[in-house]
């Protein structure tokens, strides 16, 4: 454990007997921590409202407010609070009941000082190891998601295109892509401004998240451009969900969209290609009134 972590670690030392308290606090201060005490638990939730204490050494059996109504309340203020509870008179039960509040260790008197040092020490470093491995969660979660919707971006669709595509040509299985644009999306930003038009982009997303499948996949392609990736579905069955999601953003928004269709292993067995074919049937869409969904077949002038 770094020294700067338990320096700037602030412990709240919460105990009715003021022996305990002293013996505590002098031997934490000795290792380099801040430490306050309090003697009750009014004194405590005070310096819980007043300081950013990140440790919490607390008495089970106090007169004024047991350990385990104070650790609620202490919860409540400040849920990410580290907490050892201590008692002389400690069953099984009392530990699960903390430990369910949200407690990391229950210790038993007579106190042992260095074994408080221990756990302390041991639960700092877990924090740290749970903060460091939420964090890359975090960024792992931005590094494929698009900021403005919460959809997916383009970097993951490349990578999971490629891997469906696989897997849906090596069981003969079809897959259904289409590309959504959002029709007139430059005249709507020039005219009511660009965060309206961001607004819009939100709102889309959410509709069609509400009108897919879980297992569907959805994508900020870039700009108004959306991608919606079908696993198992035929170009008729993502059709039927165009369709939904058409009606939902008109009756919604009062935006419409013009979306492209395509599907493997009867367009393409190519997952560049699928897109491309999706994206063409889309522009066929534009040039031909928007406000429509084109299925791609073969010879373009043949969509419909």
């Amino acid at each position: 454990m770094d020294k700067d972590t338990l320096r700037n670690t602030r412990v709240l030392v919460v105990d009715d007997e003021q022996e305990t308290l002293d013996l505590i606090s002098e031997y934490l201060t000795d290792k380099g921590m801040y430490v306050v005490t309090a003697s009750t638990g009014e004194q405590a939730l005070r310096c819980f409202r007043e300081e950013m204490i990140g440790l919490l050494i607390l008495d089970l059996y106090m007169p004024d407010m047991n350990g385990i109504e104070l650790l609620k309340r202490i919860k409540e203020i400040q849920p990410k609070t580290l907490v050892i509870m201590i008692t002389g008179y400690g069953t099984i039960h009392d530990a699960v009941e903390c430990m369910k509040l949200g407690a990391s260790d229950f210790i038993t008197k007579p106190l042992l000082l260095d074994h408080i040092h221990i756990t302390i020490t041991r639960i700092l470093e877990e924090a740290r190891l749970k903060e460091e491995a939420e964090l890359a969660q975090y960024y792992k979660f931005l590094s494929h998601t698009d900021e403005l919707t919460g959809l997916y971006n383009h970097r993951h669709l490349v990578a999971t295109l490629k891997r469906e595509t696989e897997r849906h040509l090596r069981y003969n299985h079809t897959m259904s892509l289409a590309m959504v644009d959002i029709d007139n999306f430059k005249v709507y930003n020039d005219t009511k401004g660009h965060e309206a038009g961001n607004e819009i982009l939100i709102k889309l997303a959410l509709i069609m998240r509400q009108n897919t499948r879980n297992c569907d996949i959805l994508t900020r392609y870039g700009g108004e451009e959306f991608v919606i990736m079908f696993p198992e579905t035929s170009p008729q069955e993502a059709c039927v969900v165009a369709q939904r999601i058409c009606h939902s953003l008109e009756a919604a928004l009062d935006v419409t969209v013009t979306i492209g269709l395509a599907s493997l292993p009867k367009d393409t067995r190519d997952h560049d290609e699928l897109i491309r074919l999706a994206d063409k049937a889309m522009y066929w869409g534009k040039e031909h009134g928007k406000n429509r969904i084109v299925v791609y077949d073969g010879d373009i002038e043949t969509c419909k």
